[in-house]
């Protein structure tokens, strides 16, 4: 009788679905610090000329499938997430950049050819069709 409840008990076991000790590639969590709650831009920040920030610039793959993409116009540096609208960033620290408008923060920290760090961004207010309004958010992003 233990036999076939062993049995039963098993065969239900091989129907039900995978558990997290099975998880595949894409469900890697990745660990991200905690954010300060705003964005702040300090009044003793550096203005970086292009020759500062070659190395920088390009593409980052973020935690969420995002893409930053950090740019030179002319003389300044510039990022964006995905298409939305460039913002101008300056350096507020080693390997910490800011937007002027306080809208996004990279933290990034290059090494040959691989990149980490951190990207923060707000999200700006919403106003849905209900009329309910989705209050400014800010989050945190790790860069894979």
């Amino acid at each position: 009788m233990k036999i076939v409840n062993l049995a039963v008990v098993l065969g239900v076991m091989a129907w039900l679905p995978p558990t997290q000790a099975q998880q595949t590639e894409q469900d890697t969590v990745v660990p991200i610090k905690a954010s300060e709650g705003r964005i702040e831009l300090p009044v003793n920040y550096r203005k970086m000329w292009p020759d500062n920030y070659q190395d920088i610039k390009g593409g980052y793959t973020l935690s969420n499938g995002m893409t930053l993409s950090i740019v030179s116009r002319g003389t300044g540096m510039y990022a964006y997430v995905d298409d939305d609208q460039p913002h101008k960033i300056v350096a507020t620290g080693s390997n910490t950049y800011v937007a002027l408008d306080r809208q996004l923060k990279v933290e990034l920290v290059r090494e040959g050819d691989e990149a980490s760090g951190w990207v923060t961004m707000v999200v700006p207010p919403r106003t849905l069709a209900s009329g309910e309004v989705v209050p400014e958010k800010l989050l945190v992003f790790a860069l894979r």
